[in-house]
């Protein structure tokens, strides 16, 4: 009886053993334990703020109204209006950007202001109430400097081209032709000489001038040439030279006359030296 009892507790102790380690820890539980890695925080990239960037002249472009005096009568008053174009580099965060004008050696300081992103804006400038004259093409002219010392751009020079009109007509008044020597009678036949004839062209007063052409006929030679008046200019003189023996009896020296053909047709008389050879 005390065998079959000791038996079955040894059988127990077994069955306990191999259901919960008998005699040993019972084992702690960790079902509820997560084991991981640690994990590191997303990483964020971040865009660096752009640096202000200031307004960098690129560039200016000039213009000038009345572009020329040809049509404005001399002594007439008028505006001369000076502009330019002032072009910036793209990206600019704008601000204010200081100017000079150069106008008939005065300087103007002005400024203008770029929005941000703007990249060109116009300024002007006004010569009020100029006199206009016959020396004004060469006399009036503009220019401008934008930026600050160091870093500013100068623009080319411009002002109005052409001449102021003028009231007379441009045309020719008259011809007068001369001959040099104007007689053989003092100089010794056989002699080699040189005769020039000399014309002298007389256009209206007070007119813009321009080109006179003239055709010269000396016996059966003809030459074309041309004489530029300046405005206001009234005469202007043309020669031409032949040379040659003269005799008693001989087609040297010759007749010779010359006409205008533009702007009018005007011809002079018909020259030649006097007498004969000695």
């Amino acid at each position: 009886m005390f065998k079959r009892f000791v038996g079955a507790v040894f059988l127990g102790c077994l069955l306990l053993f191999w259901l919960t380690g008998c005699g040993g820890s019972t084992p702690a539980d960790t079902s509820g334990d997560v084991t991981s890695s640690p994990t590191a925080a997303p990483s964020v990239m971040v865009s660096p703020t752009p640096s202000p960037v200031a307004p960098s002249v690129t560039g200016i472009a000039m213009g000038v109204s009345p572009a020329s005096f040809s049509s404005i009568g001399c002594g007439s008053a008028t505006n001369i209006v000076f502009s330019a174009a002032i072009t910036i580099a793209a990206g600019s965060t704008g601000g204010q950007i200081p100017y000079t004008w150069n106008i008939d050696h005065t300087s103007i300081a002005g400024s203008v202001t770029f929005a941000a992103g703007e990249t060109s804006k116009t300024v002007t400038y006004t010569l009020s109430n100029y006199t206009v004259q016959l020396s004004s093409t060469s006399a009036v002219s503009g220019s401008i400097t934008v930026g600050t010392p160091g870093s500013s751009v100068t623009s080319s020079s411009i002002g109005p081209t052409g001449t102021c009109r003028l009231p007379g007509p441009f045309e020719v008044t008259g011809i007068a032709l001369s001959v040099s020597p104007a007689s053989l009678t003092s100089i010794a036949c056989n002699t080699t000489i040189t005769v020039t004839y000399t014309a002298t062209v007389t256009i209206a007063a007070d007119s813009n001038a321009g080109t006179v052409v003239l055709v010269w006929t000396i016996g059966s030679y003809h030459q074309t040439v041309s004489l530029v008046f300046a405005p206001t200019q009234t005469v202007h003189t043309v020669s031409y030279s032949q040379t040659g023996k003269v005799v008693k009896v001989s087609t040297f020296p010759r007749l010779a006359t010359i006409a205008s053909t533009s702007p009018n047709a005007v011809t002079s008389a018909s020259v030649k030296p006097a007498g004969t050879c000695a």
